[in-house]
This record gives structure tokens, sequence and C-alpha cells, in this order.
């Protein structure tokens, strides 16, 4: 199938904190508002369930993880939502380290969207050999009556699918394994589900021990998969960049990674989709940043400055977005604190338009 490339330059943020999106040849200049970014770190009135903000998982044993969060009941009116995170399992009295990798995924639950509960719920191991001991990075999303977990291990990205949420089926082999055409193992999935049906996922590649971009592939159906494109469609910037804080000066000079995919509207309606990822400078500081496009194809445009952890010192990664009318809550691994001993993933949970006052957290 022949597909139009679109053109697409996102030029910024501006004061009040909504994008805007140039469009060739003048027009519509439109987007859905602050809840695109930036986001504040959550607010310590915001987060109930004892949970201590900007932390909505914060353990130093087990270490959950990477969360994807997805709404209970598929209605964006209720604030119920299942939180699927990575976590390391040892048995030792030492408790995971943050050099382990994730042997488990598993479900939390939130009634207010945020104040996540305090234990959780197994629901995947590794058990397949090209897993190879590590299951995590999971993305999650409602297909039909069903949700579908995608997931990252040894092999290549896995897919898991449930009736419950709870109780998953995998399928046997990964539905995107080593990519020729990019020269890699994919991992860390964000899989969305477009305006006509089709999915598409966005995965990252390492380029090297410092760098990683991000792939793209396309399905019909949700499990056979076929990369789009012969490279990247987002790389670091690096010095031959232009525009927008491009070259060696911008925050992702190094780096792009850790992709999370969002469908949106323009104000006049056309169809956007985001894409937020984990962005590392020059100097290795980390940041969730934002890029879009106008539809489902063609080159993405970056926003100017970063959408969370603008400061890098607590390097997130592996965003995740929830949106909802009026406002947009962000999660992201980061580290648990600025000191030696914090020195472990946790999850940070943040809100946009920064103005915006939350519901009050349930349970306070």
């Amino acid at each position: 199938m022949m597909r139009r490339a679109r053109t697409v330059l996102l030029v910024g943020f501006m004061l009040c904190g909504c994008a805007t999106l140039a469009e060739p040849g003048g027009g519509e200049q439109g987007l859905p508002g602050a809840a695109a970014g930036p986001f504040r770190p959550i607010r310590p009135e915001e987060l109930g369930n004892s949970r201590a903000a900007p932390y909505a998982l914060r353990d130093e044993d087990d270490l959950p993880r990477d969360v994807s969060v997805l709404d209970a009941d598929g209605d964006p009116a209720t604030l119920g939502v299942y939180a699927f995170a990575a976590r390391t399992v040892v048995e030792s009295e030492d408790g995971a380290g943050p050099a382990l990798p994730p042997n488990e995924i598993v479900r939390f639950g939130a009634l207010d969207a945020r104040s996540f509960d305090r234990s959780a719920l197994p629901v995947l191991r590794p058990e397949l050999e090209w897993e190879g001991g590590t299951v995590g990075a999971p993305s999650a999303l409602r297909v039909g009556a069903e949700i579908w977990l995608y997931y990252a291990a040894a092999g290549g990205i896995g897919l898991a699918t449930s009736d419950d949420g709870l109780h998953f089926v995998r399928r046997a082999a990964p539905v995107l394994a080593a990519i020729e055409t990019h020269a890699g193992v994919p991992r860390s999935p964000a899989v969305v589900q477009l305006w006509d049906g089709t999915f598409r996922m966005f995965y990252e590649l390492r380029v090297s021990d410092d760098e990683a971009a991000i792939g793209e592939a396309a399905s019909g159906d949700g499990v056979s998969w076929k990369p789009e494109g012969a490279g990247p469609v987002l790389s670091a910037r690096k010095a031959q960049g232009a525009g927008g804080g491009a070259g060696a000066g911008a925050y992702d000079a190094q780096s792009v990674a850790a992709p999370f995919a969002v469908l949106a509207q323009s104000a006049l309606g056309r169809p956007i989709l985001w894409l937020y990822y984990a962005a590392t400078d020059a100097e290795g500081r980390r940041t969730i940043a934002l890029a879009g496009r106008y539809g489902e194809d063609g080159p993405f445009g970056r926003a100017l400055s970063p959408v969370f952890g603008m400061d890098g010192r607590l390097g997130p990664t592996e965003p995740c977005v929830l949106r909802y009318p009026g406002f947009a809550l962000l999660f992201a691994t980061e580290r648990a604190g600025k000191s030696e001993a914090q020195n472990y993933p946790a999850v940070a949970a943040g809100v946009a338009p920064a103005t915006v006052t939350l519901p009050p957290p349930e349970p306070p």
C-alpha cells in the first residue's frame, strides 16, 4: 500500500505549555492543548494510598518500574486503571539490584489513576527459551474485549493476551525478533491501534553501548509485524542536526529510546500521533521528550524542550501517558532520589497542564 508522506515540524511550547505544530503551507496551528506537556511532578496532596509523591511506585526490594497504565473499563470519564509493571524477584535476602534484568510483569490497580495498590498481582514470568529468563517493558492496550500485553524479552518482542487482565496466554514465538534492516533486537515496545484499526509499534534499538534509536513497525492484525522503512524513524540528532536546539547541544544529541505512542486530535480534528521518548544529551543527561506528526505516516517533528525531568538529574525513561478530558498523567521510571542510597529505579508521576487541580486521591 502506498502511503503519503507528511512533512511536519513541531516548533515548540508556548508559555502556557501548549505545543504548536507548524503545518506546511500555513493553516491550522492548534494541537490538543497543554495536556500534551510539559508535565509537573505530582504533589503530595494529589497522591494517596500512603505513596510518597512524586513516586507512584517505589520499592527497593523488587524494583517495580517501566509501567504501562491502561484504563480499567475503557471509559475516559472514570479514573480506575490497571498498571502493568516490570519488576525483579530474587531468592535472596539482599533483594534485587538495579543491574538485574526484570523477570516478572505484575499488575497494580488504582481507583484514581495514580494511587496504586500497595501490593501487586503477578501476570507474566519468563517460561520460553527465546525469552532468555527476562520479561519487561510492558505495553498494554485494549483490543476488542481483550487486553493485549506486548513485552520485551531477550529474543525480541512477545505478546500475551487476556480477557480479564490477570490471566494471560502468550504466543510461543516473538511477534518481532531481530531486524536485519535495523541490525538489532527490538525492545521497549510501544503499541497503538490507529484510527483505521491497524496497529503501529515503536521500539528501541541499540546502536551502541551509549546510543539507541527508535524503530517503527506496522501490522494489520497486531500479530504479524513488518518494519517500516530501512532504518529508525527517530535517531539522536548529534552535531549534524538542524533546528529546534539540534546538534551537539540538543537534548537528544546522544540517544533516543523507550518510546510511548499516544493518539490525539488537533483543534480542527486532524489526527495526531504523539511519540514520547527518553532523550539523552551529549553530557549524558536524560529527560522525557516529545515528537509528533499528523496522521499515521511521515517524519516526526520534535518539541523545542523536554516535557519532564528537565534538569536530567534523575534520568527519567520509559514514559507512559494517560489522557483524560482536560489533563494528562505521565509516568516515568527514574532514580528513586538523588542520594547514593536511592540509586535504584522508581516510577514518578507528573500531570499536565501544571495549573490543573486533580480530584482528591482515592484512597486518601
